[in-house]
């Protein structure tokens, strides 16, 4: 039974260790990438190609962590799961402000709704031409 505990800690920890490397290289990466996208790209291609890397950020930067506390709640680590799980809850509401806030912006630059079919404005000062004024 102790072989088997060991063994499975040793898993379960080179595989905590590849998530903290895969969160301290890959979400700088990609963020590296989209800067280099936006800096070197046509500007219509650019923008699929940078919230394609940003998407991946975005991903690796909320998926590590929280795999990283399911691993460690699993396991039995409870202070490393503690600091994971605080790490997760950050980084994805982190992430969700991101987003609301792109959600805001887009909804403030979208154009207002067309006027109705058959609509009349009536201006001061002269005469009226809309039906029924």
């Amino acid at each position: 039974m102790k072989a088997e505990e060991t063994e499975s800690s040793n898993v379960s920890g080179m595989v905590l260790g590849l998530l903290a490397i895969i969160w301290f290289i890959g979400v700088p990466l990609c963020l590296f990438q989209a800067i280099v996208s936006a800096l070197t790209r046509d500007a219509e291609l650019d923008r699929g190609v940078l919230n394609a890397w940003l998407a991946a950020a975005a991903v690796i930067f909320t998926v590590a962590p929280v795999l990283a506390t399911g691993i460690c709640v699993f396991t039995g680590r409870v202070v490393r799961a503690w600091i994971f799980g605080v790490v997760a809850t950050a980084c994805v509401l982190f992430v969700l402000a991101g987003l609301y806030k792109e959600a805001r912006q887009a909804e403030l630059r979208r154009p207002p709704p067309p006027l109705p079919s058959g609509y009349c404005a009536e201006y001061s000062g002269g005469d009226s031409d809309c039906p029924g004024g």
